[in-house]
């Protein structure tokens, strides 16, 4: 199994939920909420994210 694999196991619904509420909390500064811009930033912004995630578990282990 491979790395990538391994940290998406360590992602439980309430870290994903997490992850997801800081990121719309950093979205909503700059876009208005229901937007295409918001949509197209949120989900930019959560795979970034998702990614820092990655690097710091990558750190951790």
């Amino acid at each position: 199994m491979n790395e990538f694999e391994a940290f998406k196991k360590t992602l439980s619904q309430e870290s994903l939920t997490d992850i997801y509420n800081e990121t719309k909390t950093e979205v909503t500064e700059d876009y208005l909420e229901g937007t295409e811009a918001f949509s197209v930033a949120l989900a930019t912004q959560m795979a970034v994210n998702l990614v820092e995630k990655y690097h710091e578990w990558l750190k951790e282990k």
